[in-house]
């Protein structure tokens, strides 16, 4: 009995993970400016129970062991596209540091989970790309 609801409690929360990324990424243009972004601060909350400050302050190497300890394997693909799109949606200044940070965890997942996938690496060149820009 319990095995199943824990099963489908983890169902329900990818599918609302899904949700979210499907929203921002079908919503995105690299030319817009965010219609809402608090958006974001409501997904770090929700799916990850840490404040976007929390991500903001914390350093590379603490946001390592943070996910390698804190997280699941399969949350580090989510929170990697969430750094991601809000450091390219950011108008606050912390845009380099969101965009540092997305790479570090998309880089990670990769390793931790062993996944391959081409649309990862077009995000790491897409932010390799922005981060020059940056500079």
């Amino acid at each position: 009995m319990g095995i199943s609801f824990k099963r489908d409690l983890m169902v329900r929360w990818v599918e609302d993970i899904g949700k979210f990324l499907r929203i921002w990424i079908d919503g995105y243009d690299a030319f817009a400016e965010p219609e809402d972004p608090a958006q974001f601060a409501e997904a770090y909350q929700k799916f990850f129970e840490k404040d976007r400050s929390f991500y903001l302050s914390i350093s590379e190497a603490e946001l390592t062991a943070y996910a390698k300890n804190d997280l699941d394997a399969q949350q580090l693909h989510p929170l990697a596209l969430t750094l991601l799109f809000d450091g390219l949606n950011a108008t606050d200044g912390s845009q380099e540091n969101l965009l540092r940070k997305a790479k570090l965890i998309l880089n990670l997942a990769m390793a931790e989970t062993a996944s391959f996938a081409f649309q990862d690496y077009q995000y790491l060149a897409m932010i390799d790309d922005k981060l020059k820009t940056i500079h």
